[in-house]
């Protein structure tokens, strides 16, 4: 079996080189490539970089490396649909719990954390040194950002992105399609589609256009 990785930019590399870095622990893969729907070069670090209509469901799984989530979620039924299977990927140096549930296609980082009891949804990236703690259910297509940190219980909703070093409080849910900056302190319930920043957080205005990166 060859890995896919879809995405060619910045999160893309850094998916390659956690691949790279599983493929010599575990020879898991023959080969690896990396998918540009509109591919403006032929390679990137050496690997070749194809649109997702070159490839061949039974020869290839895939791995989601963008960071923006609804775009992970098209992206998502769009394997899917092209008959491909979505790949876990698991930095040797993350720390997961024996009794955690991952979804398929999520990308779990270098020196991530992630406690007892936690489920973790389809196609979620949790980016190095992120820190779940017990009971806490993540939502598919979310990106949970380096050093972010959420303690035990916490609800977070489908497409979610949670910023670098935020924290969030013990029982917090947080709504679909929300932003929660870098840095921000979360102690109270956040509603679906909102943008909440500082400390403590605070909703600065609703997520119209339900995207991250502008």
């Amino acid at each position: 079996m060859k890995l896919a990785i879809y995405g060619a930019g910045g999160l893309g590399r850094e998916v390659l080189e956690l691949a790279q870095k599983i493929n010599a622990a575990e020879s898991r893969w023959d080969a690896l490539c990396l998918i540009d729907d509109n591919p403006r070069f032929e390679q990137l670090s050496g690997y070749a970089v194809v649109p997702l209509n070159m490839l061949k469901p039974e020869e290839y799984e895939i791995v989601i490396a963008v960071g923006e989530p609804s775009l992970r979620r098209k992206l998502a039924q769009k394997i899917g649909d092209g008959g491909f299977r979505l790949t876990t990927l698991v930095h040797p140096d993350a720390r997961i719990s024996a009794s955690c549930t991952l979804g398929e296609g999520c990308v779990v980082c270098y020196g991530a954390f992630i406690s007892c009891d936690t489920v973790i949804g389809r196609n979620v990236h949790l980016q190095p040194n992120a820190s779940l703690g017990h009971d806490c259910h993540i939502g598919q297509d979310s990106i949970i950002s380096s050093y972010a940190n959420l303690a035990g219980k916490c609800l977070v909703g489908e497409r979610v992105f949670i910023g670098m070093n935020a924290v969030i409080r013990e029982t917090t849910s947080i709504g679909d399609d929300s932003i929660i900056s870098m840095g921000a302190a979360v102690f109270n319930d956040i509603a679906p589609a909102m943008i909440v920043m500082g400390n403590p957080a605070r909703a600065i205005r609703p997520n119209m256009e339900k995207k991250v990166f502008r």
